[in-house]
């Protein structure tokens, strides 16, 4: 049953190819990027009202950086979708920003709470990246896309560190 539990909660930052039967390395690097850019946008999009309640300084002065990431990311990607010939863009469900969106804005939740409902996801950051991992490595044609991918997921760990450190310094009291 724990197993079971554990498969039902894993969460990875992207859920797999899905299309045409033999894509091409240009097709499963469009359809990750459609779909990775949406999440980069919507994040860069939540986190901004959550910056304007929050309370403490130190959330609001880390998380800045992340939506500044977050947004830089989805441009980039969006760039490169138009330089490799798309014209329209995946977008997050309006179901899901209407649930989150307000979650996160609301000045009656807090910083906590907020922090816990994104930091059980990374429970196991390297299988959470593989996707992206595993899509980067086998990367043979288009280097421009595999080095900005690159550096992108290092930008992540380093996002998915400073929300492990300030959920712990927020769980202890400290900030």
């Amino acid at each position: 049953m724990a197993a079971e539990n554990q498969a039902v909660r894993r969460r990875q930052v992207y859920a797999g190819y899905q299309g045409k039967e033999n894509p091409t390395e240009k097709d499963r690097i469009v359809h990750f990027m459609q779909m990775y850019r949406s999440t980069e946008h919507f994040n860069a999009t939540f986190i901004l009202p959550w910056i304007e309640v929050s309370p403490s300084e130190a959330v609001r002065g880390g998380l800045r950086i992340v939506q500044a990431r977050e947004g830089v990311h989805a441009r980039m990607m969006r760039e490169r979708l138009r330089e490799l010939g798309e014209t329209t863009f995946v977008d997050v469900s309006e179901e899901r920003k209407a649930t989150q969106i307000p979650f996160f804005a609301s000045p009656v939740r807090s910083d906590l709470e907020k922090m816990d409902m994104l930091v059980h996801i990374f429970d196991d950051l390297d299988d959470f990246f593989e996707p992206l991992t595993t899509l980067i490595d086998t990367i043979k044609e288009d280097l421009q896309t595999r080095e900005m991918l690159r550096t992108i997921l290092e930008d992540e760990y380093a996002t998915v560190k400073w929300f492990l450190f300030i959920h712990k310094e927020l769980s202890s009291g400290s900030v």
